[in-house]
Protein backbone atom coordinates (compact mmCIF):
# COMPACT_ATOMS: atom_id res chain seq x y z
CA UNK A 1 0.00 0.00 0.00
CA UNK A 2 1.34 3.26 -1.28
CA UNK A 3 1.81 6.35 0.78
CA UNK A 4 -1.31 7.98 -0.80
CA UNK A 5 -3.67 4.76 0.74
CA UNK A 6 -2.03 5.36 3.62
CA UNK A 7 -3.02 8.38 4.24
CA UNK A 8 -6.72 7.94 2.64
CA UNK A 9 -7.12 5.65 5.24
CA UNK A 10 -6.23 7.66 8.65
CA UNK A 11 -8.53 10.73 6.42
CA UNK A 12 -11.31 8.11 6.20
CA UNK A 13 -10.89 5.93 9.94
CA UNK A 14 -11.04 10.02 11.32
CA UNK A 15 -14.11 10.50 9.26
CA UNK A 16 -15.96 7.44 10.28
CA UNK A 17 -14.94 7.35 13.36
CA UNK A 18 -17.29 10.58 13.50
CA UNK A 19 -20.28 8.76 12.82
CA UNK A 20 -20.07 6.22 15.73
CA UNK A 21 -19.41 9.58 17.91
CA UNK A 22 -22.30 10.59 17.54
CA UNK A 23 -24.41 8.19 19.24
CA UNK A 24 -21.83 7.97 21.90
CA UNK A 25 -22.18 11.82 22.86
CA UNK A 26 -25.72 11.54 22.94
CA UNK A 27 -25.95 8.79 25.28
CA UNK A 28 -23.10 10.55 27.68
CA UNK A 29 -25.52 13.68 27.72
CA UNK A 30 -28.40 11.44 28.84
CA UNK A 31 -30.85 12.07 25.66
CA UNK A 32 -33.53 9.70 25.40
CA UNK A 33 -33.71 6.27 23.89
CA UNK A 34 -35.41 8.46 20.95
CA UNK A 35 -33.09 9.64 18.98
CA UNK A 36 -31.99 5.98 18.20
CA UNK A 37 -33.37 5.90 15.32
CA UNK A 38 -32.09 8.97 14.09
CA UNK A 39 -28.53 7.74 14.31
CA UNK A 40 -29.62 4.96 12.28
CA UNK A 41 -31.31 6.85 9.80
CA UNK A 42 -27.81 8.51 9.20
CA UNK A 43 -25.64 5.14 9.64
CA UNK A 44 -28.08 3.21 6.55
CA UNK A 45 -27.56 6.96 4.53
CA UNK A 46 -24.07 6.82 5.63
CA UNK A 47 -23.84 2.98 4.03
CA UNK A 48 -25.99 3.98 1.01
CA UNK A 49 -23.60 6.56 -0.20
CA UNK A 50 -20.02 5.09 0.60
CA UNK A 51 -21.12 1.32 -0.31
CA UNK A 52 -23.47 1.70 -3.07
CA UNK A 53 -22.40 -1.55 -4.74
CA UNK A 54 -24.48 -3.14 -1.85
CA UNK A 55 -27.91 -1.42 -2.87
CA UNK A 56 -30.05 -1.57 -5.75
CA UNK A 57 -28.75 0.60 -8.49
CA UNK A 58 -32.12 1.40 -10.35
CA UNK A 59 -36.32 2.20 -9.43
CA UNK A 60 -36.35 -1.26 -11.10
CA UNK A 61 -34.34 -3.47 -8.72
CA UNK A 62 -35.67 -1.02 -5.78
CA UNK A 63 -39.04 -2.64 -6.57
CA UNK A 64 -37.45 -6.14 -6.32
CA UNK A 65 -38.56 -8.14 -2.81
CA UNK A 66 -34.66 -8.74 -2.18
CA UNK A 67 -34.15 -4.86 -1.66
CA UNK A 68 -36.30 -5.07 1.03
CA UNK A 69 -34.82 -7.82 2.57
CA UNK A 70 -31.41 -5.96 2.28
CA UNK A 71 -32.76 -2.83 3.62
CA UNK A 72 -34.13 -4.33 6.93
CA UNK A 73 -31.13 -6.47 7.11
CA UNK A 74 -28.73 -3.29 6.73
CA UNK A 75 -31.20 -1.28 8.89
CA UNK A 76 -30.75 -4.04 11.78
CA UNK A 77 -27.37 -4.51 11.92
CA UNK A 78 -26.83 -0.61 11.84
CA UNK A 79 -29.75 -0.25 14.55
CA UNK A 80 -27.49 -2.72 16.94
CA UNK A 81 -24.87 -0.83 15.91
CA UNK A 82 -26.02 2.81 16.90
CA UNK A 83 -27.65 0.77 20.36
CA UNK A 84 -24.20 0.14 21.38
CA UNK A 85 -22.86 3.15 20.81
CA UNK A 86 -25.74 5.23 22.53
CA UNK A 87 -25.61 2.35 25.24
CA UNK A 88 -22.15 2.81 25.90
CA UNK A 89 -22.00 6.48 26.12
CA UNK A 90 -25.09 6.59 28.79
CA UNK A 91 -23.04 3.64 31.03
CA UNK A 92 -19.86 6.26 30.72
CA UNK A 93 -22.66 8.72 32.14
CA UNK A 94 -23.66 6.82 34.71
CA UNK A 95 -19.99 5.91 35.90
CA UNK A 96 -19.21 9.65 35.71
CA UNK A 97 -22.34 10.99 37.43
CA UNK A 98 -22.18 13.90 35.17
CA UNK A 99 -24.48 14.95 32.05
CA UNK A 100 -22.75 17.15 30.02
CA UNK A 101 -25.48 19.67 28.38
CA UNK A 102 -24.64 19.07 24.77
CA UNK A 103 -27.79 20.60 22.53
CA UNK A 104 -29.40 17.89 21.04
CA UNK A 105 -28.27 19.03 17.51
CA UNK A 106 -24.53 18.46 18.32
CA UNK A 107 -23.95 14.69 18.49
CA UNK A 108 -26.36 14.26 15.45
CA UNK A 109 -24.26 17.06 13.22
CA UNK A 110 -21.06 15.08 14.17
CA UNK A 111 -22.46 11.87 13.01
CA UNK A 112 -23.84 13.37 9.63
CA UNK A 113 -20.93 15.33 9.07
CA UNK A 114 -19.03 11.95 8.73
CA UNK A 115 -21.01 11.28 5.49
CA UNK A 116 -19.65 14.33 3.16
CA UNK A 117 -16.59 14.10 5.22
CA UNK A 118 -15.78 10.55 4.37
CA UNK A 119 -16.95 11.22 0.39
CA UNK A 120 -14.39 13.27 0.26
CA UNK A 121 -11.77 10.95 0.65
CA UNK A 122 -14.11 7.70 -0.71
CA UNK A 123 -14.92 7.57 -4.50
CA UNK A 124 -17.81 5.01 -4.91
CA UNK A 125 -16.90 4.72 -8.81
CA UNK A 126 -13.81 3.02 -7.35
CA UNK A 127 -15.15 1.08 -5.44
CA UNK A 128 -13.30 -2.33 -6.95
CA UNK A 129 -10.08 -0.63 -6.61
CA UNK A 130 -10.88 0.68 -2.86
CA UNK A 131 -13.34 -1.65 -1.52
CA UNK A 132 -10.49 -2.89 0.89
CA UNK A 133 -9.66 0.29 2.42
CA UNK A 134 -13.28 0.72 3.88
CA UNK A 135 -13.11 -2.89 5.42
CA UNK A 136 -10.04 -2.42 6.79
CA UNK A 137 -11.15 1.04 7.83
CA UNK A 138 -14.18 -0.32 9.91
CA UNK A 139 -12.66 -3.58 11.47
CA UNK A 140 -9.94 -1.10 12.78
CA UNK A 141 -12.54 1.03 14.40
CA UNK A 142 -15.09 -1.54 15.86
CA UNK A 143 -12.11 -3.35 17.19
CA UNK A 144 -10.21 -0.46 18.47
CA UNK A 145 -11.90 -1.22 22.21
CA UNK A 146 -11.51 -4.62 22.00
CA UNK A 147 -7.39 -5.41 22.75
CA UNK A 148 -8.05 -9.25 22.69
CA UNK A 149 -9.76 -8.93 18.67
CA UNK A 150 -6.43 -6.59 18.10
CA UNK A 151 -3.90 -9.29 19.53
CA UNK A 152 -5.71 -12.08 17.69
CA UNK A 153 -5.83 -10.25 14.09
CA UNK A 154 -2.67 -9.43 14.44
CA UNK A 155 -1.64 -12.89 15.16
CA UNK A 156 -3.84 -13.81 11.77
CA UNK A 157 -1.74 -11.38 9.58
CA UNK A 158 1.62 -12.96 10.76
CA UNK A 159 0.96 -16.04 10.41
CA UNK A 160 -0.20 -15.63 6.92
CA UNK A 161 2.93 -13.34 5.81
CA UNK A 162 4.35 -17.19 5.10
CA UNK A 163 1.99 -17.45 2.09
CA UNK A 164 2.82 -14.43 0.05
CA UNK A 165 6.60 -15.92 -0.23
CA UNK A 166 5.17 -18.76 -2.03
CA UNK A 167 5.91 -19.43 -5.71
CA UNK A 168 3.66 -21.77 -6.70
CA UNK A 169 1.14 -22.53 -4.04
CA UNK A 170 -1.60 -25.65 -4.38
CA UNK A 171 -4.86 -25.90 -3.05
CA UNK A 172 -3.62 -28.50 -0.74
CA UNK A 173 -0.71 -26.68 1.06
CA UNK A 174 -2.65 -23.44 1.52
CA UNK A 175 -5.16 -25.47 2.81
CA UNK A 176 -3.10 -26.89 5.55
CA UNK A 177 -1.46 -24.06 6.48
CA UNK A 178 -5.12 -22.34 7.31
CA UNK A 179 -6.03 -25.25 9.35
CA UNK A 180 -3.18 -24.45 11.49
CA UNK A 181 -3.87 -20.81 11.77
CA UNK A 182 -7.37 -22.04 12.45
CA UNK A 183 -6.38 -23.51 15.68
CA UNK A 184 -4.58 -20.55 16.40
CA UNK A 185 -6.84 -17.71 16.47
CA UNK A 186 -10.65 -17.45 15.27
CA UNK A 187 -12.20 -17.33 11.95
CA UNK A 188 -13.11 -13.75 12.30
CA UNK A 189 -9.83 -12.42 12.95
CA UNK A 190 -8.86 -14.27 10.22
CA UNK A 191 -11.32 -13.10 7.80
CA UNK A 192 -10.42 -9.45 8.37
CA UNK A 193 -6.28 -10.18 8.05
CA UNK A 194 -7.15 -12.46 4.90
CA UNK A 195 -9.16 -9.10 3.19
CA UNK A 196 -6.58 -6.53 4.41
CA UNK A 197 -3.79 -8.81 3.04
CA UNK A 198 -5.34 -9.26 -0.44
CA UNK A 199 -6.76 -5.58 -1.43
CA UNK A 200 -4.40 -4.57 -3.46
CA UNK A 201 -3.98 -5.74 -7.21
CA UNK A 202 -0.60 -7.17 -6.92
CA UNK A 203 -1.84 -9.27 -3.45
CA UNK A 204 0.10 -12.72 -3.84
CA UNK A 205 -1.08 -15.64 -5.25
CA UNK A 206 -0.87 -17.60 -2.07
CA UNK A 207 -2.96 -15.20 -0.21
CA UNK A 208 -5.93 -14.67 -2.69
CA UNK A 209 -6.06 -18.78 -2.78
CA UNK A 210 -5.93 -18.83 0.91
CA UNK A 211 -8.91 -16.04 0.92
CA UNK A 212 -11.32 -17.97 -1.60
CA UNK A 213 -10.47 -21.36 0.32
CA UNK A 214 -11.62 -19.18 3.42
CA UNK A 215 -14.48 -17.53 2.37
CA UNK A 216 -16.19 -20.25 0.40
CA UNK A 217 -16.21 -22.74 3.77
CA UNK A 218 -19.23 -23.30 5.54
CA UNK A 219 -17.99 -23.32 9.19
CA UNK A 220 -16.04 -19.91 8.63
CA UNK A 221 -18.47 -18.27 6.63
CA UNK A 222 -21.12 -19.01 9.39
CA UNK A 223 -18.33 -18.24 12.01
CA UNK A 224 -17.85 -14.83 11.24
CA UNK A 225 -21.37 -13.76 11.52
CA UNK A 226 -20.56 -11.20 9.04
CA UNK A 227 -22.81 -10.81 5.87
CA UNK A 228 -21.06 -10.78 2.46
CA UNK A 229 -17.80 -12.65 3.31
CA UNK A 230 -17.65 -14.52 -0.37
CA UNK A 231 -18.91 -11.71 -1.54
CA UNK A 232 -16.02 -9.41 -0.69
CA UNK A 233 -13.76 -12.28 -1.49
CA UNK A 234 -15.10 -12.25 -5.02
CA UNK A 235 -14.51 -8.63 -5.77
CA UNK A 236 -10.46 -9.39 -4.99
CA UNK A 237 -10.18 -12.27 -7.26
CA UNK A 238 -10.00 -10.02 -10.61
CA UNK A 239 -10.27 -12.47 -13.39
CA UNK A 240 -8.01 -15.28 -12.32
CA UNK A 241 -9.57 -17.86 -14.24
CA UNK A 242 -8.26 -20.73 -11.78
CA UNK A 243 -9.50 -18.98 -8.86
CA UNK A 244 -12.62 -17.64 -10.10
CA UNK A 245 -13.27 -21.54 -10.75
CA UNK A 246 -12.33 -22.76 -7.62
CA UNK A 247 -14.27 -20.17 -6.17
CA UNK A 248 -17.43 -20.83 -7.89
CA UNK A 249 -17.24 -24.79 -7.60
CA UNK A 250 -16.57 -24.47 -3.88
CA UNK A 251 -19.35 -22.00 -2.92
CA UNK A 252 -21.36 -24.09 -5.26
CA UNK A 253 -21.19 -27.08 -3.29
CA UNK A 254 -21.11 -25.21 0.09
CA UNK A 255 -24.84 -23.50 -0.91
CA UNK A 256 -25.85 -26.76 -1.69
CA UNK A 257 -25.27 -28.33 1.62
CA UNK A 258 -26.46 -25.43 3.36
CA UNK A 259 -28.66 -22.86 1.47
CA UNK A 260 -29.07 -20.74 4.54
CA UNK A 261 -25.83 -19.24 3.27
CA UNK A 262 -27.27 -17.71 0.43
CA UNK A 263 -27.74 -14.37 2.27
CA UNK A 264 -23.82 -14.35 2.06
CA UNK A 265 -23.24 -14.86 -1.68
CA UNK A 266 -22.88 -12.84 -4.52
CA UNK A 267 -26.09 -12.18 -6.45
CA UNK A 268 -26.88 -14.43 -9.48
CA UNK A 269 -26.91 -11.17 -11.86
CA UNK A 270 -23.30 -10.09 -10.65
CA UNK A 271 -22.29 -13.71 -11.32
CA UNK A 272 -23.75 -14.21 -14.80
CA UNK A 273 -22.14 -10.90 -15.92
CA UNK A 274 -18.74 -12.39 -14.55
CA UNK A 275 -19.36 -15.68 -16.53
CA UNK A 276 -20.27 -13.85 -19.84
CA UNK A 277 -16.89 -12.24 -19.59
CA UNK A 278 -14.80 -15.06 -18.38
CA UNK A 279 -12.42 -16.26 -21.05
CA UNK A 280 -11.66 -19.66 -19.76
CA UNK A 281 -14.71 -21.46 -20.74
CA UNK A 282 -14.46 -23.64 -17.42
CA UNK A 283 -14.35 -20.29 -15.19
CA UNK A 284 -17.92 -19.49 -17.21
CA UNK A 285 -20.17 -22.78 -16.54
CA UNK A 286 -18.55 -23.09 -12.64
CA UNK A 287 -20.04 -19.35 -12.00
CA UNK A 288 -23.13 -19.95 -14.51
CA UNK A 289 -23.96 -22.86 -12.36
CA UNK A 290 -23.00 -21.26 -9.33
CA UNK A 291 -25.73 -18.14 -10.17
CA UNK A 292 -28.07 -20.79 -10.93
CA UNK A 293 -27.54 -22.75 -7.28
CA UNK A 294 -28.45 -18.64 -5.95
CA UNK A 295 -31.52 -18.31 -7.58
CA UNK A 296 -32.50 -21.94 -6.94
CA UNK A 297 -32.16 -21.77 -3.37
CA UNK A 298 -33.50 -18.38 -2.86
CA UNK A 299 -36.05 -17.72 -0.10
CA UNK A 300 -39.85 -17.60 -1.54
CA UNK A 301 -40.06 -13.86 -1.52
CA UNK A 302 -36.72 -12.77 -2.35
CA UNK A 303 -34.89 -12.59 -5.86
CA UNK A 304 -31.42 -12.60 -7.10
Amino acid sequence: MGADMHNRLRLLMGATALLYLGPLMAGLAGFGWAVVPVFTLIFVLWLMILRPQHWPATRAEWQDPQALVTLLVQTAMQLLLVTVCFGIGRGIGGVLGAVPPLPLMLPIAISFLSIPLCRLVWDPAKVAAMDGVLDSALSQITTATDPQARRRRAMAARLLAPLAGLTDPTEAEVTRHLAAIRQTTDDAALRLALLAATEGQTAALGLRLALVLHATDRAAIDANGLPDYPGWAFARIGGDAALLTLFARRLTAALRADPALWGSCPQSARLREHAVMAADPDAAAALTELAQVVDDVAPPDAAT
